[in-house]
C-alpha cells in the first residue's frame, strides 16, 4: 500500500514539474522572438530613414526607390504590430510563471469588455491565473457586480451571472492548475449606463484566500468605443 502511494505521489511531482518547466519553456520562447523582433524593427528604421533621405533627394525620379521606401515602411507596420501582440504574450506568461517565493494563491491577470454590434451587448474575457509554487488545483465561483445608472439617473446593479446570454443565471465557476479563461456574452437592459464593475473571486481551495477588485467602466472599454 505504502509503495503504491509513494509511486502515486511520485507521478504527481513529476507532472507538475514537467507542467512548470512547459510554462517557463513558453516564456523564454516567447522573450526570445521578442528579441528577434526588436532587432529586426531595428534595421527596418534604420533602412527606412536611410530611404527617406534618399527619396528626397531623388524627388520623386527614381520609382525603384520610392516602391522600396513604401515596403520597407509596410514591413516596419507589420514587425511593430507583432511586437506588440508579443508583449502581450509576454506579459501573459510572467504572469502565470510567478515567483517560487509568492504564497500560493489566485490572481486575476485581466478582465476585458468590448462593445458588440448592439449597443446593450458586449463580450466579456476574464483570465485567472495560479501565484506561487503548488500542485494543487485552484477551485471556486466568480460573482461579478456591475453598477450603473438608469435613463433617469437611477442607480443600478446587476449579477454578471444574470445578464449573461448563454446559461443567464448559472454561477460562474473556475477549476484550473496554471490559468483559465472565462468568456461570453453579456446583454444590459435597455438605457442602462455601467460605471464600474466589482469581481469577487471565491476560492473554495484551502489556505487560498478570496480576492476582489472593483475597476471603471471606462478603464474597461477601449477609447474608440
Amino acid at each position: 500500500m505504502w509503495v503504491g502511494t509513494g509511486i502515486v505521489l511520485g507521478l504527481l511531482a513529476v507532472f507538475f514539474a514537467l507542467g512548470n518547466e512547459y510554462q517557463s519553456r513558453e516564456l523564454k520562447l516567447v522573450r526570445l522572438e521578442r528579441e528577434t523582433l526588436l532587432q529586426k524593427i531595428s534595421e527596418l528604421e534604420l533602412r527606412n530613414h536611410n530611404l527617406v533621405q534618399k527619396n528626397a533627394q531623388l524627388a520623386g525620379s527614381s520609382r525603384v526607390e520610392h516602391n522600396a521606401y513604401l515596403e520597407a515602411s509596410e514591413s516596419l507596420v507589420k514587425l511593430q504590430k507583432k511586437l506588440s501582440s508579443q508583449e502581450e504574450e509576454l506579459a501573459f506568461y510572467q504572469g502565470i510563471v510567478s515567483p517560487e517565493s509568492e504564497a500560493f494563491g489566485i490572481n486575476l491577470q485581466s478582465f476585458e469588455v468590448i462593445q458588440k454590434g448592439s449597443q446593450n451587448q458586449h463580450n466579456y474575457k476574464m483570465v485567472l491565473t495560479k501565484r506561487g509554487e503548488s500542485n494543487k488545483k485552484l477551485r471556486g465561483s466568480v460573482q461579478v457586480t456591475i453598477r450603473g445608472e438608469d435613463d433617469d439617473g437611477q442607480a443600478r446593479e446587476m449579477k454578471l451571472s444574470d445578464i449573461k446570454l448563454d446559461n443567464p443565471g448559472k454561477a460562474i465557476k473556475f477549476e484550473f492548475k496554471y490559468f483559465q479563461v472565462l468568456q461570453g456574452d453579456i446583454e444590459f437592459p435597455e438605457k442602462f449606463t455601467p460605471y464600474e464593475v466589482e469581481i469577487s473571486i471565491n476560492s473554495t481551495t484551502k489556505k487560498v484566500k478570496s480576492i476582489s477588485e472593483t475597476i471603471s467602466w471606462a478603464r474597461l472599454m477601449p477609447e474608440d468605443l
